[in-house]
């Protein structure tokens, strides 16, 4: 089924490219675009699947527009230019679905659409590395938590992303298909004693469950 995805970005050009990507596929249509977040709280009545939303913004912080969408509100996915800690833990915190990179490509770009609609929580492989580099400076303050253990598959993915490469990369690395490995990810969720999928990925950064 085709799904809708909503823009909000202020500059042109990016718009533009990611127009030229959801016409590329079928699995997606635009269903508007707003280039502040003015623009967006209006266009806000228009339902949308997915919002593809940028942090950096005229008139403030995309982030605002989360919690006035209620429980009934897209997929949100995160899409920036922002890779820095405060950025990444700051979205993640306002309930984000997705953090996406501006450097991904086309490929990238529809794989982490798709597998956000599926349910799952992409984030760009740069993003991965800085939160499983997060884990590592943290494992040895939390070394005694009960935490469920990972199994071996979980944490080669994990590894696999940290190491800069993209769902579908990892996926051939490991001798499997995409959406095994994004299967992987979602089942990560409740061993990481997480009600979100943004919480599992902050939950992950707190408890150090990963060697590098």
């Amino acid at each position: 089924m085709t799904k809708t995805v909503a823009i909000v970005e202020d500059n042109l050009a990016v718009c533009e490219s990611v127009q030229r990507s959801l016409a590329s596929s079928s699995d997606f249509t635009l269903a508007w675009m707003a280039h502040d977040l003015k623009q967006a709280r209006a266009a806000m009545t228009r339902p949308t699947d997915i919002l593809l939303l940028d942090l950096g913004l005229p008139d403030g912080r995309g982030t605002d527009l989360i919690k006035p969408l209620g429980r009934l509100r897209p997929v949100v996915v995160v899409f920036t230019l922002f890779g820095d800690e405060t950025s990444v833990i700051d979205a993640i915190e306002a309930g984000v679905d997705g953090y996406v990179l501006k450097g991904a490509d086309t490929a990238e770009l529809l794989d982490a659409l798709r597998a956000a609609a599926a349910g799952d929580s992409p984030i760009s492989p740069a993003v991965a590395g800085f939160l499983l580099r997060r884990l590592r400076q943290r494992e040895r303050q939390n070394k005694g938590n009960p935490m469920n253990e990972l199994t071996p598959r979980e944490r080669d993915v994990l590894e696999t992303l940290a190491r800069g490469h993209s769902y579908r990369e990892a996926a051939n690395i490991l001798g499997m298909q995409t959406n095994t490995l994004a299967h992987h990810v979602k089942n990560l969720y409740p061993k990481l004693a997480a009600t979100s999928r943004s919480e599992a990925v902050f939950n992950a950064v707190q408890q150090g469950l990963i060697k590098l």
